[in-house]
């Protein structure tokens, strides 16, 4: 790329960097949010009690938090009507037999060989386990048993304890900073795709100005008629147009054809304005954007038409239909 020395154009292009530092910003925001999440969920861990031990020691207590080792494959026993992701089983863990309010990924993870040798393990809170739950689970169990073998209604607690370890509880806990991630990381990506695509866009109007054309834009930007509306990222010089609206556009006066504003109004306030030129071959190219609440840059975007049209008297100015049918009668015959 060729090197510039116009201190002007030198500030408008590294602003440009300005959108490669906010997407750093919004990784760096995503980034954290899963880190808190990462820690969130460790502190969760190191606060979570062996489901037996709540059952035995803290007299079966309800939501508290909870895991398992599984060291069997868990088998389905009943699910919600209208609940097609989750469902009841019973799980082992080497030793005792437990309910379990699985996710359909969590069980496929489970449902694996190995799990004797290599236990995995799930988290969770505890919930009250209910009679018809229990009905269930001492149903499935009982199957293919002899009677003396069989347990009751009675004597389940013995056997499952009173609460059922709820995993599915905690999905919205544990992914809540990740999903939040998702917002940043978006922002970030498309401040990085802003950055890249006016990079490459100053990188190629730069390498299609001969050496020639360089020192004399500069040396007309340098002048003291031309006039750098700096929050607008316009220069306006003897012979050009250069805007950073969209990359890098540099538009020679003399090819213009049409200059008009076109304000966009949300429940009659006016949210965005904009100007826009179309050259001879009848590309139209936005050079200035801007909220359009600041009475002082409404002023300025007019002071620019004005400017700009005064350039070239065949120019034509404003939208209206009239002027959109004699573009389209210029353009055809051009």
């Amino acid at each position: 790329m060729k090197k510039i020395t116009n201190n002007i154009l030198k500030k408008e292009i590294k602003k440009i960097y300005n959108y490669l530092y906010i997407f750093l910003i919004f990784l760096a925001l995503g980034l954290l949010l899963i880190a808190i999440g990462i820690y969130d969920n460790k502190q969760k861990e190191s606060s979570y009690t062996y489901l037996n031990d709540i059952i035995v020691n803290k007299n079966n207590e309800e939501n508290s938090y909870a895991y398992l080792e599984i060291a069997q494959q868990p088998y389905s026993i009943a699910k919600y009507e209208n609940d097609e992701e989750n469902a009841f089983y019973i799980v082992f863990d080497g030793r005792y037999y437990y309910i379990a309010y699985l996710s359909n990924d969590l069980y496929n993870n489970l449902n694996v060989e190995g799990l004797e040798d290599n236990p995995l393990t799930i988290y969770g809170t505890t919930t009250k386990t209910p009679e018809e739950l229990r009905q269930i689970a001492i149903e499935v169990y009982n199957e293919g048993l002899d009677e003396e073998n069989q347990i009751s209604l009675e004597n389940f607690n013995s056997y499952f304890g009173e609460v059922y370890l709820n995993n599915t509880s905690l999905k919205k806990i544990n992914s809540a900073f990740y999903i939040l991630s998702i917002i940043p990381f978006t922002i970030a990506l498309i401040f990085l795709g802003i950055f890249i695509t006016k990079k490459i866009k100053v990188r190629n109007v730069i390498n299609h100005l001969t050496e020639e054309e360089m020192n004399k834009l500069e040396k007309e930007i340098e002048q003291k008629d031309s006039i750098h509306y700096e929050k607008l990222h316009l220069i306006l010089t003897k012979n050009y147009i250069v805007s950073f609206e969209h990359g890098f556009t540099i538009l020679a006066y003399k090819d213009i054809i049409w200059i008009y504003e076109h304000k966009l109004k949300q429940y009659g306030i006016t949210t965005a304005n904009n100007i826009f030129v179309t050259d001879q071959k009848g590309k139209n190219y936005n050079i200035v954007s801007t909220d359009g609440l600041n009475k002082k840059t409404n002023a300025e975007m007019k002071e620019i038409i004005l400017a700009i049209s005064s350039k070239n008297e065949k120019m034509l100015v404003g939208y209206s239909k009239k002027n959109q049918e004699e573009i389209n009668e210029i353009l055809k015959n051009s």
